[in-house]
């Protein structure tokens, strides 16, 4: 493409099941961690943090409309506190797209393991191939992966419902299964809305595609509210469908939740249902991180914090080079990165997402004051309340997360930080000696008319 301008190709249902997609992931694998933290409580803590979420929602739906740019919380980011705070803010939001890649692999390999046990390197080359078919589909017209992964989640949603529903109304369900709600009582319920921010990590997949979509941008509020509810609906009802049944040391113990309730229910064919679902879910997982990733990368290079290659489009659309790049690095932590590397993702990901939502609610917070004539299609009530809540509750994500990380996590976490100073230090040598072609360029309505 000449101009270099992404294609409107997504309606409103394909924003949301591609965000919810995002969202959405192995819960039958995931929900041991949920149950560790707050036990049947969990579905409290996943409905809490839910709703601390949605004011997040809410300013994102209007920076969105304000700023409607590939790139998103960059794009923020930079025009209220500078290039500089831009660039550090997209490195912290590729670290989130990143480390989902890994939980792609390993939730596909556990539920692979119900039908047919396989090994830790048959693990590996299944992701291997999942990624490279995957990098070959993201270079096809957005349009057929949207279609793709809207079959994918609408039928996910109905299975997944269907199955909480049945666990529910089996004779073996009983609610005293479900006491005590908080067997780690208020600590573990404080602990679980702040860590299970990582669930809901994927609304932030409608600012990155927002360019691409062709409906009114007024309705986008709808596309964050609706992921939002279909996220809580899927993950609550599995919490009180199979904590009915079974007891919290035994989720402790088991590899993969809900299929295995499925047996105890005497209905394997059930287990076999939700397993094929379950791993479909983990491609709709790995289809929005890579999009959100790709798209992070084509709007830092518009502003030119990473080379200007990544604006490169092919014929269909598609940040090609961008791709390439996303594709290096999910098949390096999917597939090289130590197997340690996944007992840290929650936890730097509750650290990395707390800090990006508390830039992205401070420069809400600041373009309303230093940007009051910016046109806003969209304008969030309340806007100082919704923003001192956001402020608090992405401290306190923070603060969940920094006190649960241990040292292996650190030592993760501090690499990627320096491992982002020489592209920064590359960028801005480039603006000095290439200003021509590297000058800074910050994304708005008065340079984007």
């Amino acid at each position: 493409m000449s101009d270099n301008t992404l294609k409107k190709e997504l309606k409103l249902t394909n924003l949301i099941s591609m965000a919810a997609g995002g969202m959405i992931a192995a819960w039958m694998v995931e929900i041991k961690f949920w149950f560790e933290l707050s036990g049947p409580g969990a579905v409290v803590s996943l409905i809490t943090c839910a709703l601390l979420v949605l004011p997040l929602c809410l300013i994102y739906s209007e920076l969105t409309r304000t700023l409607p740019y590939a790139g998103g919380e960059n794009i923020w980011v930079s025009n209220a506190f500078g290039w500089n705070a831009g660039w550090f803010s997209c490195w912290g939001v590729m670290l989130l797209y990143i480390m989902a890649m890994p939980t792609v692999a390993y939730g596909i390999a556990s539920m692979v393991g119900f039908l047919y046990p396989i090994t830790f390197f048959q693990t590996k080359l299944i992701a291997a191939i999942i990624l490279i078919i995957w990098f070959f589909l993201t270079n096809k017209e957005l349009k057929i992966l949207a279609k793709m992964q809207s079959i994918m989640f609408w039928s996910t949603l109905v299975v997944s419902i269907t199955a909480s529903i049945i666990f529910m109304t089996n004779h073996q369900w009983s609610y005293d299964n479900l006491t005590p709600w908080f067997p780690n009582g208020f600590a573990g319920y404080g602990a679980a809305v702040g860590l299970l921010i990582m669930k809901f990590v994927g609304f932030d997949l409608i600012p990155q595609l927002s360019e691409e979509s062709n409906f009114p941008k007024k309705k986008l509020w709808i596309a964050f509210v609706g992921s939002l509810f279909l996220t809580v609906l899927i993950y609550g009802l599995a919490v009180i469908g199979v904590g009915g049944i079974v007891s919290t040391e035994w989720v402790a113990e088991t590899d993969i939740v809900d299929p295995r309730v499925a047996d105890i229910i005497g209905m394997h064919w059930l287990g076999v249902i939700i397993v094929v679902m379950g791993s479909l879910t983990c491609l709709t997982t790995l289809s929005s991180f890579w999009l959100c990733a790709s798209r992070t990368l084509y709007g830092a290079a518009k502003q030119r914090q990473f080379t200007p290659m990544f604006t490169a489009l092919n014929k269909e659309g598609q940040p090609w080079k961008a791709n390439i790049v996303v594709g290096i690095l999910s098949m390096y932590f999917t597939v090289f990165a130590p197997e340690a590397w996944i007992n840290h993702i929650y936890t730097i990901y509750g650290a990395a997402a707390g800090v990006v939502y508390l830039l992205v609610t401070l420069s809400f917070l600041k373009l309303r004051k230093t940007k009051p004539n910016w046109e806003r299609p969209y304008k969030v009530k309340a806007a100082t309340v919704m923003g001192i809540i956001s402020i608090i509750f992405t401290l306190w994500v923070i603060y969940s997360s920094v006190i649960a990380m241990d040292m292996g996590a650190w030592i993760v976490l501090g690499l990627y930080l320096l491992l982002g100073i020489p592209f920064w230090a590359y960028a801005k040598n480039k603006q000095k000696t290439d200003p021509e072609k590297w000058g800074a360029v910050i994304l708005s309505p008065d340079n984007q008319k």
